[in-house]
């Protein structure tokens, strides 16, 4: 049946549908006659799947484990390897490095802060020793401070005249013991 809508267009109505039965092109036995063994054991239901935590010991999914081990490992490996870190902890205080540039002077940022958990209140002496490095690794600048911290958040705070700065490395003593921080600059 036809309808005209629009004077340039031609529509059509779909006929009933529920007035011819519905019909299939295949024939189900023989298709799964046809199909692969695993198929057919799927069909008869003689498989069972592997449900739960077993699935990773699969002998298919082994590779699979051994290859997400192998790669956490690695990042674990990395992250402890790894020469630019600009967080540490010393005696209950925390310590966090940041490097950004600006023009042509890169400023430099050590904040000092008392963790909570701490239960040391008592004054200590901080050491900073602060060294630019350039693109080839080598030292460019050193400078040193240092400050009576006692409680609160407190900073050291120095800047380099050089653009060519890639990195900040600061070498912290607080009551003899020592830590090495390092940060990238931020451009």
């Amino acid at each position: 049946m036809e309808k005209k809508l629009f004077e340039d267009t031609v529509e059509s109505e779909p006929e009933e549908q529920s007035e011819k039965p519905l019909h299939f092109f295949y024939n189900r036995e023989e298709r799964i006659a046809h199909a692969p063994e695993i198929v057919k054991k799927y069909y008869a239901g003689e498989m069972n799947p592997v449900r739960g935590f077993k699935i990773f010991f699969t002998k298919q999914n082994r590779f699979i484990l051994l290859a997400l081990i192998l790669f956490i490992g690695a990042a674990w490996v990395y992250t402890a390897m790894n020469n630019t870190r600009s967080f540490a902890s010393i005696d209950g205080i925390n310590l966090e490095l940041t490097a950004f540039s600006y023009e042509q002077e890169v400023y430099t940022s050590l904040q000092i802060k008392r963790s909570k958990k701490s239960k040391k209140k008592t004054p200590c002496k901080i050491e900073a020793y602060f060294f630019s490095i350039e693109n080839n690794n080598q030292i460019y600048d050193k400078k040193e401070l240092s400050l009576i911290y006692e409680d609160g958040e407190q900073y050291l705070r120095t800047k380099f005249s050089d653009y060519d700065i890639i990195r900040v490395d600061v070498i912290v003593k607080i009551n003899e013991q020592e830590k090495e921080l390092s940060c990238g600059v931020k451009r």
